[in-house]
């Protein structure tokens, strides 16, 4: 059994996902990756994966958890943790699984906040990816990451160095995939504005 993309996520798991997490603000990114980034997602579509379920996980403080993996140790970028489905797993399996792996919380999942559609540049293909974003609280567990494999380091930040130091290191960074993570980001605070969450 493999594993699927979100972009064939049926539309009953899609519609219990809405109603129960609220209707996602939906957009569309561009990014062109270097040859290493077209790598990884080239390896991950060998593995009938083309997506992920990203958490913002808000503390009690008003922070967020977020992560930094192996490639991008010491660069100073962290991101919010994010992770894919596997054969016969929900997406709401998916994402407690993820955050728990990634940042030893096991989270509740509180509202679907964006639905992200990103064309990869590759050289002379494109490559869809598919994103789904939640805003997230820990209930439990130990901000250490249990797939130290995947996770190099695990922390928190306000809102303020997300959209300030961490966005301008990504954009900066010469990364595709920063460039859509910094989007992201800006994105989903933008969206939780809106919200009033």
């Amino acid at each position: 059994m493999t594993a699927r993309t979100l972009n064939d996520i049926d539309s009953e798991e899609m519609g219990s996902l809405i109603e129960q997490y609220g209707e996602p603000r939906r957009l569309h990114f561009t990014a062109q990756f270097l040859k290493f980034e077209c790598d990884l997602v080239r390896e991950s579509r060998a593995k009938n994966r083309l997506h992920d379920v990203t958490c913002f996980i808000r503390t009690s403080d008003d922070k967020y958890v977020v992560i930094q993996k192996p490639q991008y140790a010491h660069t100073g970028i962290y991101r919010a943790p994010s992770g894919g489905a596997l054969a016969g797993e929900s997406i709401e399996e998916a994402a407690i699984r993820e955050m728990r792996e990634e940042t030893g919380f096991t989270v509740r999942l509180q509202r679907m906040v964006l639905d992200l559609d990103l064309a990869i540049l590759c050289r002379n293909e494109t490559i869809p990816w598919r994103s789904l974003v939640f805003l997230a609280e820990p209930l439990s567990g130990e901000m250490k990451p249990i797939d130290t494999h995947e996770i190099y380091d695990v922390t928190v930040m306000s809102r303020e160095e997300l959209l300030g130091d961490m966005n301008r290191l990504m954009t900066e960074s010469g990364w595709g995939g920063f460039a859509y993570r910094a989007f992201l980001t800006r994105e989903f605070f933008k969206a939780l504005d809106e919200l009033d969450i």
